[in-house]
């Protein structure tokens, strides 16, 4: 008998999920934005080299694919909405820091990187029990951000919105 076909979560549908999250095509120039102009998400502080203006959402996919995705080793994430959890964290706040709140919430060292072990620790935890902790320690560090700079609290409710939204399995 040939072993059933093992499932591994899907690139396109989180990062199409992300997009709507982050705004799509609309370009913002929030002052009090750290990352400044800012389209599909993707920042001038982040990437300076590019013309943030005249970004296609084909570039800001392969941006994400490259540099968020392809880091959170998501391809060999089993649970889709797990690995859209972590993926729409890794663009919300950078991927080392993602990847250590989950890291945190597995109870597994946190390095900021996505090694063998980390891939295990997330395919063999509970997906509803890791979203659960890795909502809770997202709310957790966007208050904690708030309370060292009280000009970001204008951004704490939309961030506790979107880390709600993106675990709910």
């Amino acid at each position: 008998r040939p072993l059933p076909e093992v499932r591994m979560a899907d690139f396109n549908a989180a990062v199409t999920k992300t997009l709507a999250r982050e705004g799509g095509g609309k370009i913002t120039d929030d002052p009090k934005d750290r990352g400044g102009v800012t389209k599909y998400g993707i920042t001038q502080r982040s990437y300076p080299m590019l013309n943030i203006r005249a970004l296609t959402e084909e570039q800001a996919r392969g941006i994400y694919k490259a540099d968020y995705w392809d880091k959170l080793r998501g391809d060999e994430i089993a649970d889709q909405i797990v690995a859209e959890c972590l993926f729409d964290a890794a663009v919300n706040m950078g991927v080392k820091t993602a990847v250590r709140l989950a890291q945190y919430s597995l109870g597994i060292d946190t390095d900021g990187t996505v090694g063998t072990k980390s891939i295990a620790a997330i395919n063999a935890e509970d997906a509803h029990a890791f979203l659960a902790n890795f909502t809770l320690g997202k709310i957790a560090r966007y208050v904690n951000i708030c309370m060292k700079d009280r000009s970001q609290e204008r951004f704490l409710l939309g961030w506790v919105r979107r880390a709600l939204e993106g675990s709910a399995a």
